[in-house]
């Protein structure tokens, strides 16, 4: 998937007593792609932003990207980091307005209002690439600008909500605590102006240092994060694995600071396991941790294919439910049994996970049975950030396959409910981004497979008596290659609804309501 071109802007400036303060807001819930995550000001770049002209630009991609910058802070937030003829508040959100109604072009606005895009207003900030494995992908140029104290930001309420301005120790502090998800882009821009600050360049407004910090990251430069941060001490590297579609790789967690846990490594490919070797080296090289041990959710190929790599090169134990550990008989060896309930405690040993005074107070798993996807599968909840690392349970990208041969659709459903009663923040799940809003998406996931059960005893009750006719029926939308696995599903729903007396199977195999 080739990347988008879009850009983002941080928006600064001092507050009434001289305290440094960025503008960001959150993105809505009902976002496909990383709805209820905070963000900066930006989006995808257009085919017009090219033909806007632009002062000092270096070059024409810097004057798109400059223009896409400014165009997408007017149509989000109203304001305008350039110079023109639209000083009025009234007057500017009554433009806005008619260029979101498509009445107006961005280029009209500009004509019109004497807009003059200068690109010295607009300070380089980074270029960040979406990691690989998510459902969309942009390439995004980082701007910082200082934002007059005459214009202030109103949101267009499509997409971005919540919209203020906080200084950056209170950004990192929310986000310490779980009140606000960031993605990795983000929150290096957010230690970045932290950094600024208590370093001292901000008191003398030093934007040289603060460009220097914001390029201050491997990824800040084009290249794609290999490692995702969801809170302090809680880091996603997703491996390219053979896994079902739309997925490509499963999420490996990585739990601490100076003792680790290492949840699900997943990759057999020798290139993947390198580069999973190759963080964990830098974390014990970096902070002295000391690796403790290999956890897994569940027995599947995609989730355990580098474990026993792992294991003989750390020298650490695999630690798994016991009907996994009976699973993987042969392929991984399971030195330690985990069951519901049990816990590790990881404390925390570095200054530098949260901003002064705040202290850490280190971290606990704890493995929560939920057998359905697969009979041995465990989530792990993380305690103090109430991070559920759920692996095959719920996941953020693709669907989750109940195979009747390995799984059971009762167990999942109350699985899916005992999740309910857990203090969760978020789920980090196999596949796909971390999920912001956990309690309702494991309310839709209960709702969506009540709603397969219900399709399915409505073909019933109209005749489709086969696997094949109930497929046919109830995944008329589903792509020929994938009706295989839904024929899988629909069984795994026929034995949950026979089980409760609710159809019968005939002598030929096929099915009848009772």
């Amino acid at each position: 998937m080739t990347p988008q071109l879009a850009s983002a802007v941080i928006l600064l400036r001092r507050d009434e007593t001289g305290n440094w303060r960025f503008f960001w807001a959150k993105r809505a819930e009902a976002m496909s792609f990383l709805g209820g995550y905070r963000a900066f000001l930006g989006g995808r770049r257009d085919a017009e932003d090219s033909h806007i002209p632009v002062q000092h630009a270096t070059d024409a991609e810097h004057a798109a990207q400059c223009v896409c910058a400014v165009r997408e802070v007017f149509e989000e937030a109203g304001v305008l980091p350039a110079e023109s003829s639209l000083t009025d508040t009234e007057t500017r959100l009554a433009v806005r307005a008619e260029l979101m109604a498509g009445h107006l072009t961005f280029a009209q606005v500009c004509a019109q209002f004497a807009v003059r895009i200068d690109a010295r207003r607009l300070l380089p900030a980074g270029r960040w690439v979406t990691p690989v494995g998510v459902p969309r992908r942009y390439d995004t140029t980082f701007f910082v600008t200082l934002l007059d104290a005459d214009q202030e930001p109103q949101l267009w309420p499509a997409e971005m909500v919540d919209g203020v301005w906080t200084t950056p120790a209170d950004a990192l502090d929310a986000w310490a605590r779980g009140a606000v998800r960031l993605v990795p882009p983000t929150l290096h821009s957010v230690r970045s102006l932290y950094r600024w600050i208590v370093e001292g360049a901000a008191a003398r407004a030093d934007f040289d240092h603060l460009c220097r910090l914001l390029h201050d990251h491997p990824a800040a430069h084009g290249r794609p994060p290999e490692v995702i941060e969801l809170a302090p001490g809680i880091a996603m590297v997703p491996v390219r694995t053979p896994t079902l579609p739309p997925a490509t790789h499963t999420n490996c967690y990585v739990v601490g600071d100076r003792e680790l846990v290492v949840i699900d490594p997943a990759s057999p490919d020798p290139d993947e396991q390198e580069r999973l070797d190759a963080y964990l080296e830098r974390c014990v090289a970096q902070t002295g941790a000391r690796l403790r041990a290999i956890w897994l959710t569940h027995h599947h190929p995609d989730h355990v294919g580098g474990a026993a790599y792992l294991s003989r090169r750390w020298n650490l134990p695999v630690a798994a439910h016991p009907l996994t550990a009976q699973a993987l008989k042969g392929r991984v060896v399971v030195s330690q049994l985990l069951h519901d309930g049990d816990t590790c405690d990881l404390p925390s040993g570095s200054a530098d996970l949260v901003p002064a005074p705040m202290r850490w107070p280190g971290w606990r798993l704890r493995a929560v049975w939920t057998p359905g996807h697969a009979r041995g599968h465990l989530c792990f909840l993380e305690e103090t950030t109430g991070t559920l690392l759920s692996g095959d349970m719920v996941v953020g990208l693709g669907s989750v396959l109940i195979d009747p041969d390995e799984g059971d659709m009762g167990d999942y459903l109350a699985s899916l409910n005992r999740l309910l009663s857990l203090p969760m923040q978020l789920i980090a799940g196999g596949h796909g981004p971390a999920l912001t809003e956990p309690y309702a998406v494991v309310e839709r996931y209960i709702a969506h497979r009540r709603q397969r059960e219900a399709d399915i005893l409505a073909a019933l009750g109209e005749g489709c008596g086969t696997i094949a006719a109930l497929v046919a029926a109830v995944y008329a939308d589903t792509p020929p290659a994938l009706r295989p696995l839904a024929a899988r599903s629909v069984r795994a729903h026929l034995i949950k609804l026979a089980r409760e007396g609710r159809v019968a199977w005939r002598a030929d195999g096929s099915v009848e309501l009772t």
